[in-house]
């Protein structure tokens, strides 16, 4: 490509023009000088980076992207193009651009996420009229399985119990034993498989294979698994490789491992224990070098108990074995997660303290999933602020005979909001100080505020 030449004084202050370009034309982009260090970032920057320009301004390229091409380019004074590789945990497809000045030294370097997320360009190709070629779908199924579509900071919760777990995720992946990963339907158990995988290759380029054991017959389950050879059965016109292969030293997720059946499980224990199996129909051992995750929501215990689940595949899984907790032991995470929903959805709502009271008073049988499809259907009501009748009446949940308030009741009240007021004002209205000093939670801080009626922009004024 031709070289881009610019002076140094367009290098410390772009124009409206280059200003205009960084901003509008890529996901995000950003100037370094020559040492790698970021002089200039756009507006888009703080999504990547996680932080606000000023604080990425000033900052060595490799200090936020560790695995930035920066390096290279300035060892061989070339763009590198089209790289893919995981920034802060999202899969990313980048552009890194020397700049000359009229001498041909290089001065600086021009960086630029072309697309923020897999997700963006496949869709860009599944939209094209025309129809795939060979070369097209082997793209798209190799972007397909490099992608892992969540991070764990995907996993919205603030709840000690979800903090832990996530703590704890983390450092499994960093070692290379397989995980069985519990917790009910809708509670968000591929998101921490997929945050594991990610987590674990940071390169972005190790694909992320996903077979759920209840989709596929039991018949036809092992060929899947394993692969199988050119004539093993009728209709084996030609070798196939199974999901083993296919994850090559990326990560396999086992989806409801519960149900996988008995006689595959042996087969399982053996690939897992010895890193080795063999294709259906075939003599060849080949080495198993992806990462078993397994999810399920059974009761294994009992399923061991009744003979219908391998001890020692348990064993053998649960070296690291991670537990969501669901979201009725967590109800301190709805409000969190509503505002999350009502962001990443655009949904046009908003929910009365009394009506968010209630929701979490609410054992939310389908768990996350449950009350993510809950605030896509309030959003399709003609009112947009959603009040405690209308959440009764999509939950089901029946009206309750009023209780009279005992002057007790009363007076409690009033100590507990004088308590409240005096420790915003000693903590200079910051919530986050005044929820730790009185021991509770930024949201339990939040909830009692609404609940007693307290005003804190009373008191700012």
């Amino acid at each position: 490509m031709e070289k881009i030449r610019i002076t140094r004084d367009e290098l410390y202050s772009p124009g409206p023009l280059l200003q205009g370009i960084m901003d509008l034309a890529f996901d995000e982009s950003c100037i370094m000088d020559k040492d790698g260090y970021i002089l200039h970032c756009s507006d888009s920057s703080p999504l990547i980076w996680n932080r606000p320009n000023e604080e990425s301004i000033g900052r060595h390229i490799t200090e936020l992207d560790s695995a930035s091409p920066y390096p290279q380019l300035l060892a061989t004074g070339e763009a590198v193009l089209g790289k893919m590789h995981i920034i802060n945990g999202m899969s990313c497809i980048t552009h890194m651009i020397p700049l000359f000045d009229q001498e041909d030294n290089i001065i600086g370097a021009f960086g630029v996420i072309i697309f923020r997320g897999i997700e963006k360009l496949k869709r860009l190709m599944r939209d094209n009229s025309f129809d795939f070629d060979t070369k097209s779908k082997a793209l798209y199924d190799q972007l397909s399985r490099a992608e892992a579509h969540y991070t764990l900071s995907d996993f919205i919760g603030i709840s000690p119990a979800v903090q832990e777990m996530l703590r704890f995720a983390q450092k499994v992946a960093v070692h290379d034993y397989p995980v069985l990963i519990r917790g009910e339907t809708g509670c968000g158990k591929e998101i921490v498989s997929s945050g594991i995988h990610t987590a674990s290759h940071l390169d972005g380029k190790a694909p992320f294979v996903k077979i759920n054991c209840t989709a596929i017959p039991s018949t036809l389950l092992e060929s899947e698994l394993f692969g199988y050879e050119k004539g093993a059965f009728s209709g084996a016109y030609s070798t196939k490789l199974g999901k083993f292969e296919i994850a090559g030293t990326g990560t396999l997720l086992l989806d409801e491992i519960g149900s996988l059946d008995p006689a595959l499980q042996s087969k399982l224990l053996r690939a897992i224990e010895e890193k080795e199996f063999e294709r259906v129909g075939g003599n060849t051992l080949i080495p198993l070098r992806a990462r078993i995750v397994a999810c399920t929501n059974s009761n294994l215990e009992q399923k061991m108990r009744d003979g219908e689940f391998r001890e020692d595949l348990y064993y053998r899984l649960s070296i690291a074995e991670i537990n969501i907790p669901p979201l009725r032991e967590r109800r301190e995470d709805i409000p969190v997660l509503i505002d999350y929903f009502i962001a990443k959805d655009a949904l046009d709502i908003s929910f009365t303290p009394e009506a968010m009271h209630l929701m979490q008073a609410y054992d939310w049988p389908g768990n996350v999933r449950q009350l993510r499809n809950f605030a896509a259907k309030m959003d399709l009501l003609e009112r947009k602020r959603i009040t405690e009748d209308a959440v009764r009446h999509a939950l089901g949940i029946p009206d309750e005979p009023a209780v009279e308030r005992s002057p007790i009741e009363d007076r409690m009240d009033h100590f507990e909001k004088q308590l409240i007021e005096q420790a915003l004002l000693e903590n200079g209205l910051n919530i986050s100080r005044t929820a730790q000093a009185l021991n509770m939670s930024r949201n339990t801080l939040y909830a009692r505020i609404r609940r007693l009626g307290i005003q804190v922009k009373k008191h700012l004024r």
